[in-house]
């Protein structure tokens, strides 16, 4: 495989903090938990519950890219910047970061919650890396990655990339991985390029044949560029996938369960003014990327249609009755069965230890929003 190194300005640390509600330590000197001697939590807002949460001290939060307009990024951008953190008496830090980065910040406690690609890429840092990673949000339930061909491409087919040089930024996502195993395309029987460039245009001038994207942005920068191209969708193809996975470690969320399900709150409820109030809520990630320089080239033109997308396949995707962002276990567990089945792990992993959806649950009452009054 031909491999060339990745340089990205990545402007480094983000935190924020999730954790599932009922979920205590072993541990007497964890802290106070804001448990009562029942076991049962303190109400979100009361003074006891206000008390624990302080006791997480500063949360870092780290983005999965930049400021972008993204789930499980402007969410949180819009609980910070409305406050919505602060009433439920979290100290959170939003630091843009990049997920092939900082699932691996996170589990070395440089931050105590971040934002994922997918469940995939966190079972894989687990399993790779012996990190106690814990999936705690899952707003998209299907895949938000393609692969995309020039449309003179001699790639007519998934099985004719044998052979040819595909474009990387960080790692092959999961879910292409299984699209192209299943289509008789092994991993290491076509070349791989780390790019320097977040930009698709300018991947494909460096003369690769093939490139994963994100469906929510990138093939709008191509169709402006008029760059004509074939996409393969793994969500065309049956592979289950995720992403918007909000993601912090069992030891936080064993010593802060409250901290970790008001997070959670003020994210849900981020999500929801974004989708009500889009302009202005892009307009907040906006800010945030002007203020550090832009290292990414992200402008309202591409922002805004990447929340357009995102938002509405996060609300096609969550079931009827349901409030965003609680994991849906059976499509986990189908996305780890795929991963194993293709060899990305040697067994199937005890993907279950590694989320939780009991904090998203916790924060609603069916599909509304539980908040203090």
């Amino acid at each position: 495989m031909r491999t060339r190194s990745l340089s990205m300005a990545l402007a480094c640390l983000s935190v924020a903090a999730l954790l599932a509600a009922g979920c205590t330590s072993d541990d007497p000197s964890a802290g106070d938990s804001g448990l009562d001697d029942a076991g049962s939590a303190a109400a979100p807002g009361s003074e006891e519950r206000c008390e624990a949460n302080r006791a997480a001290g500063t949360i870092t939060y780290l983005s999965g890219f930049d400021f972008a307009a993204s789930a499980g990024i402007l969410d949180v951008i819009v609980a910070a910047d409305n406050g919505y953190f602060e009433e439920l008496c979290l100290d959170v830090e939003v630091v843009p970061s990049a997920s092939p980065t900082n699932l691996g910040l996170l589990a070395t406690g440089e931050a105590q919650f971040a934002n994922a690609g997918s469940f995939g890429d966190i079972v894989t840092t687990n399993v790779n890396g012996g990190a106690d990673l814990v999936a705690i949000g899952h707003y998209g339930k299907e895949a938000i990655q393609a692969l995309v061909v020039p449309d003179g491409s001699d790639v007519q087919t998934l099985d004719q990339l044998a052979g040819t040089l595909m474009g990387i930024k960080g790692d092959l996502p999961p879910d292409i991985e299984v699209m192209l195993a299943r289509a008789g395309v092994e991993r290491g029987s076509f070349d791989e390029v780390l790019l320097e460039t977040f930009d698709p245009v300018a991947g494909f001038d460096l003369g690769i044949d093939s490139l994963p994207v994100y469906k929510s942005n990138e093939p709008g920068q191509l169709d402006a560029a008029g760059f004509a191209y074939r996409m393969f969708d793994p969500a065309e193809n049956d592979v289950v996938s995720s992403f918007g996975m909000l993601t912090t470690t069992q030891t936080f969320l064993n010593e802060h369960p409250t901290a970790v399900e008001d997070f959670l709150r003020a994210a849900f409820r981020g999500f929801e003014f974004a989708s009500a109030n889009p302009d202005e809520a892009v307009g907040l990630a906006i800010t945030r990327i002007d203020a550090a320089g832009n290292p990414f080239f992200l402008f309202l033109e591409s922002e805004s249609p990447r929340w357009t997308i995102e938002s509405a396949l996060v609300a096609e995707t969550t079931p009827d009755g349901q409030g965003v962002g609680i994991p849906d276990l059976e499509l986990l567990g189908a996305e780890v069965d795929q991963l194993t089945e293709i060899g990305r792990f040697d067994e199937l992993p005890d993907w279950q230890s590694m989320v939780s959806a009991d904090a998203a649950s916790g924060v609603y009452d069916g599909a509304t929003l539980i908040w203090p009054e």
